[in-house]
């Protein structure tokens, strides 16, 4: 049966009690936070465990445990990144202890601080991800998909696979998916050169919002025009799920994207 450890249930005591001032947090315990969160941004794995507990334990976003070992290997694999700086930053006195919270990165940090051969360590980091405020996410979203409505009738294939990311793959019907994105950007050119988009209406049904993907849910209508032929336009309308992924500096790209008409028949 897994145990809690006690440093944890310590922080977890702490939210009920108000957060102390910036005067009445130890200098040194001060000292110590910012030497590891800059050892952090810089990937220097030996000041990081200086400041940190040899029995340390981080519960990462996807609910993942890792140990001091686990972490420092990770920083020596990793090369320096952004400047760590906190944001909305608190301390709580448990005890002899200090858990400190903070947010960096659309992350909430909580971390249980105490003394040990007379340093200050992290002994305790809970990670969470911060879900993204849900009205800002849809104004984001229905930005990208006007965008992406207007890359479409310019006929503008490198502004529509710029929508998504690397891994990203597009489930067209009847026809094989395109993956990454060379096959997104190979799969729109091809589509292009033989029909321009004459109309085209999206309306978003609803959208799950998690911390890192947005699974949108919506319908579409559509008027294509072959470049080639005397044939008719053709006029379709259906469904589609977009997953969309928030990205590193907050926005948003497609992930994974997949349709189909409602019509009888082969589109």
């Amino acid at each position: 049966m897994p145990t809690r450890s006690p440093f944890l249930a310590a922080a977890l005591l702490s939210l009920l009690v108000p957060h102390i001032s910036r005067s009445q947090v130890p200098a040194d315990l001060r000292a110590a936070v910012r030497a590891r969160l800059t050892a952090l941004g810089q990937s220097d794995a030996a000041t990081w465990g200086r400041f940190t507990s040899d029995s340390f334990t981080v519960v990462s976003t996807d609910g993942r445990s890792m140990t001091k070992a686990d972490r420092i290997v990770q920083l020596k694999a990793g090369s320096p990144g952004p400047a760590w700086i906190p944001q909305h930053e608190r301390y709580h006195a448990v005890g002899a202890a200090f858990v400190h919270r903070f947010d960096f990165a659309e992350v909430a940090f909580m971390e249980v601080w105490t003394r040990e051969h007379g340093t200050w360590r992290a002994a305790d980091v809970q990670v969470t991800a911060i879900i993204p405020d849900s009205a800002a996410v849809r104004h984001a979203i229905d930005s990208a998909n006007a965008g992406y409505l207007g890359a479409f009738k310019r006929g503008d294939a490198s502004a529509l696979t710029a929508y998504y990311t690397d891994s990203a793959i597009v489930m067209a019907p009847n026809m094989a998916a395109w993956q990454g994105r060379a096959g997104i950007s190979q799969g729109f050119t091809g589509f292009l050169s033989q029909f321009s988009l004459v109309d085209a209406r999206l309306a978003t049904t609803d959208i799950i919002i998690t911390a890192y993907y947005a699974i949108e849910r919506g319908t579409y209508m559509w008027t294509l025009h072959p470049k080639s032929g005397t044939g008719p336009d053709i006029v379709d309308n259906g469904k589609y799920l977009t997953v969309w992924e928030r990205q590193d500096d907050g926005s948003w790209r497609i992930a994974r994207d997949i349709n189909n008409s409602d019509r009888p028949g082969a589109m």
